[in-house]
């Protein structure tokens, strides 16, 4: 069943008007234990399941040539990837965010099996956008507020399509060259 199929969920955002979108859901996922509750997503923001995330008709936003940097977690990565068919896209590649102190060492938190350092990413893709050449698949950025995503990943999303028309898709941050959209946008302020 389609939830947004009969409105726009999308307040006044225009329809294939983005060549770039650069999204990061509130994933909602089980925790391991009462313990890790405190850390979780829903401790911090409000969640959505996963068939809600697949519903939204991101395509639509999405211009005939677009890209897609989708933010996931490792433990729901299969998931994750059938987010990408559903809202329309390919998939082509995937990055991660090796996630730094504010020392330059490599930061580690909770994780299931291992101590997650780093944060996966998808680029997936509609029609033929142009990309540049630059951009590596590992971005090292430090750590913030829960989920908070870092700079050096935009500033690479930016030299991998200069011209584009950009969306952050469930942002909390204000950023110069890029709609915000989402419930918590703006909640960071502007970036740095």
């Amino acid at each position: 069943m389609r939830l947004f199929q009969d409105q726009w969920p999308f307040g006044d955002l225009q329809p294939h008007s983005f060549d770039f979108i650069m999204a990061d859901p509130p994933w909602r996922f089980a925790v391991r234990s009462e313990k890790g509750e405190g850390k979780s997503a829903q401790a911090h923001y409000k969640t959505m399941p996963l068939d809600e995330i697949n519903a939204m008709p991101v395509l639509d936003l999405a211009a005939p040539n677009c890209t897609l940097w989708l933010w996931c977690t490792a433990p729901m990565l299969p998931q994750q990837l059938t987010t990408v068919t559903a809202w329309g896209f390919i998939y082509c590649t995937e990055g991660v965010w090796v996630k730094m102190t504010k020392h330059g060492k490599v930061s580690f938190g909770t994780g299931y099996g291992l101590r997650g350092s780093h944060e996966p990413f998808i680029i997936a893709k509609r029609g033929e956008p142009t990309l540049t050449r630059s951009t590596r698949s590992v971005i090292h950025g430090k750590v913030r507020d829960h989920s908070q995503k870092p700079e050096e990943a935009y500033h690479e999303a930016e030299r991998l399509m200069p011209r584009a028309n950009r969306l952050d898709l469930f942002s909390r941050t204000d950023r110069t060259g890029w709609t915000a959209w989402g419930d918590e946008a703006g909640k960071f302020g502007e970036a740095a």
